[in-house]
């Protein structure tokens, strides 16, 4: 009985071996699909013989899903959005664009002025003519001439107080080169555009080419907030200069009533003609310096406002600055009977017309002979 017992149990044991070697096949290809997820790439045999000289293991181990990499899509056969959501491994953001603005400006000469500016001297016609010229009009207007070759000077509502804009920029464009000629900040330092700056954008940083993340050089930033009165960029120059140093300097021209270190912007025509006669004459700064100042206030590109009325030629280096409740405009006029700093401020939006008028007013004022003769 025994015998016929274990011949049995070795008969069994033999039929279970056949059976799990005829299912052999079936595990393996069962291990070969892909688990959920992300596809998996799984490598398939080249039908053939397989050379005597090279024989290919064999193993029924089945893949781990964990020890079998993930295969990554090519970036030109699949359209992922380069980088931020390509798959691992995770390919860095490029590094920020330096961008260069050299292409916003040409080297142009700045013509003589005299040295030193003739003392102001009011001059009672050129004061009639400019009353005359905003009498009447809505709003508050006020207007400062003064002829840098001969001193005549005319003033109305000087210590008015408006919303300086885009004005002070003026403030800053003088400050930065002071410290740069103190060797304090190098125009070559690189800024780098952040999401702060962009907030102050009015539109001008497409014309500029530039977007949140680029970099540009101190020297170009300047460049935009003059030339195109760009305000993020005159932003990052705030940063580099300081607010607070440049009322100091303000301060130091002897400019009381206008801050630009105040949240609310106060500004004066009187200060502003000043500031600008600063920057005319270089003050605190090096000759070359004042050159490139004015080179820059030369090319403003703001199509409106003292310049627009003057004869094609004319060289008027001038800034702009106009909000819901101020339309400024403050130049250096090469004139017919001299050089001579012009300052309209109003608290008008963007009212230009008054300001176009008071300009020609003055510009033909000065043509005059038989004012010359007087």
């Amino acid at each position: 009985m025994t015998k016929y017992w274990r011949s049995g149990l070795v008969i069994a044991l033999a039929a279970l071996l056949l059976v799990a070697l005829g299912c052999g096949d079936g595990s393996n290809s069962s291990a070969s699909a892909a688990p959920t997820g992300l596809a998996r790439q799984t490598p398939t045999a080249t039908p053939g013989p397989t050379p005597t000289h090279s024989p290919t293991p064999t193993s029924t181990a089945t893949p781990s899903p964990t020890s079998t990499p993930t295969a990554i899509p090519s970036p030109t056969s699949t359209p992922y959005p380069y980088p931020y959501h390509y798959p691992y491994p995770y390919a860095p953001p490029p590094a920020p664009l330096l961008v260069s603005l050299a292409n916003l400006v040409t080297d142009v000469s700045v013509p003589e002025l005299p040295e030193p500016f003739v003392e102001a001297e009011p001059d009672p016609l050129l004061q009639e003519l400019v009353e005359t010229t905003v009498a009447g009009l809505p709003g508050a207007y006020s207007v400062v001439v003064h002829q840098l070759a001969d001193g005549r000077y005319a003033a109305l509502n000087e210590g008015q107080v408006y919303y300086a804009a885009s004005l002070f920029k003026l403030g800053l464009l003088l400050e930065v080169y002071r410290q740069r000629d103190a060797g304090e900040v190098d125009l070559g330092q690189i800024l780098i555009l952040n999401q702060e700056h962009v907030a102050h954008d009015f539109g001008t940083l497409e014309l500029l080419g530039l977007q949140e993340g680029d970099t540009i050089t101190l020297g170009d930033a300047i460049t935009a907030m003059i030339v195109l009165s760009d305000t993020p960029t005159a932003v990052m120059v705030q940063d580099v200069v300081g607010s607070a140093r440049v009322d100091a300097t303000l301060f130091s021209l002897g400019i009381e009533q206008t801050s630009f270190n105040d949240i609310n912007l106060p500004a004066v025509a009187e200060d502003i003609a000043r500031l600008l006669e600063a920057i005319a004459a270089g003050e605190g700064v090096s000759e070359e310096s004042r050159r490139e100042m004015l080179s820059l206030l030369l090319q403003e590109r703001i199509g409106r406002g003292i310049p627009v009325p003057l004869p094609a030629g004319t060289a008027v280096a001038h800034k702009t600055g106009n909000w819901i409740n101020a339309t400024h405009s403050v130049a250096v006029v090469w004139g017919p009977a001299g050089p001579y700093v012009i300052s309209v401020m109003s608290d008008q939006p963007w009212t230009w017309e008054p300001v176009e008028a008071v300009s020609l007013a003055v510009w033909d004022y000065f043509e005059s002979p038989e004012v010359d003769e007087e």
